[in-house]
């Protein structure tokens, strides 16, 4: 009963100020296409008692360099206004810190809004910035850089880096699609090395997938054993198959059939280093970072526990999280 009652969160019968920044690209349809609505939510917050000033980024970086600010001077919250790339170039400046992510989502796919249960509409996202909780999470890690939701290295990290040196990115999804399609039927697999747990692995792979959360592309889970607070990263091997393979592949995962394990290799790993026969790309959180090394050092993933505060919704997907780590919004002074 003790033990109950500790994990219940506690509430407060009043709003705390939090302090805050809000961050956005001015030239991002996500700023653009709802400029009224976040000024709008910006005059909500600090009637509500938020002391938060929205800040616009003029130039690549200003988003960490924002952010750095913040946790420089111990801010509260991060409102990280865009999608998951505008997120990861956040987060690298807040992991190990006590200022805590929050979303107002914008961006072409926005994965870790629909893990969490934020609503992709700003008017309704905002409320979880004054009614959510505070919880913290594990990141993972490609060498240097932090990813909060996956990351992965070959095929589609080729699609990802296509994609960014292409006017077609403008297009969204249908990019993506596009040239999916394109290097799907010609792209050549590779050979990887994998050493986890004191063990070695050696494969012919279309693509690695490590995953701190499940969804992929916010449809597909290649890693549906991955969870927010677990200390693991989950692993999945796309083995190397026919071009006809391939499309069973596909098909298999987006109607998630018990038939898709028969493509793939998965563990669950804390810390992984990879090898590979060639340079083979790299994403991150869905935007395009190194590649690996032929032949040479290896590429280390590496879950960080705990790295990362949140403020999320109070009702949470179980599936997502294996520990109650949380505490109300309205409780949490930290």
């Amino acid at each position: 009963m003790q033990q109950e009652m500790q994990d219940q969160p506690i509430v407060s019968s009043r709003q705390e100020q939090k302090t805050a920044i809000a961050i956005a690209n001015p030239t991002a349809g996500s700023y653009t296409q709802r400029q009224s609505q976040i000024e709008d939510t910006m005059r909500y917050l600090r009637e509500h008692g938020w002391d938060i000033e929205l800040k616009l980024t003029q130039a690549q970086g200003d988003a960490g360099k924002f952010t750095h600010e913040a946790v420089q001077q111990g801010l509260d919250v991060v409102v990280a206004i865009g999608g998951d790339g505008t997120i990861n170039e956040v987060i690298q400046e807040l992991a190990g810190s006590n200022t805590a992510l929050a979303v107002l989502p914008g961006g072409t796919v926005n994965v870790w809004a629909r893990e969490t249960g934020i609503s992709l509409d700003i008017m309704e996202a905002r409320e979880v910035l004054l009614h959510g909780q505070m919880c913290r999470i594990d990141l993972g890690k490609v060498n240097e850089r932090y990813f909060l939701l996956m990351a992965t290295i070959g095929f589609d990290a080729e699609v990802t880096h296509a994609v960014e040196k292409n006017p077609v990115k403008r297009l969204g999804v249908i990019a993506y699609v596009v040239w999916g399609t394109c290097f799907g039927f010609g792209y050549r697999d590779f050979h990887a090395d994998l050493k986890s747990e004191g063990k070695n692995k050696h494969f012919h792979a279309l693509q690695l997938v490590f995953g701190n959360t499940q969804l992929y592309a916010g449809k597909i889970k290649f890693t549906e054993h991955a969870k927010f607070d677990d200390g693991k990263l989950d692993v999945c091997v796309v083995r190397s198959t026919t071009i006809l393979g391939r499309l069973g592949i596909l098909v298999d995962f987006v109607l998630r059939r018990p038939e898709r394990r028969q493509w793939v290799y998965t563990e669950m790993a804390n810390t992984i280093e990879v090898r590979t026969s060639k340079a083979v790309a790299i994403q991150v959180d869905g935007d395009p970072a190194e590649h690996t090394t032929a032949n040479g050092s290896p590429t280390v993933i590496a879950v960080v526990p705990d790295a990362l505060k949140v403020l999320v919704p109070q009702h949470l997907p179980e599936a997502l999280f294996c520990a109650h780590k949380t505490h109300s919004l309205t409780a949490d002074k930290a």
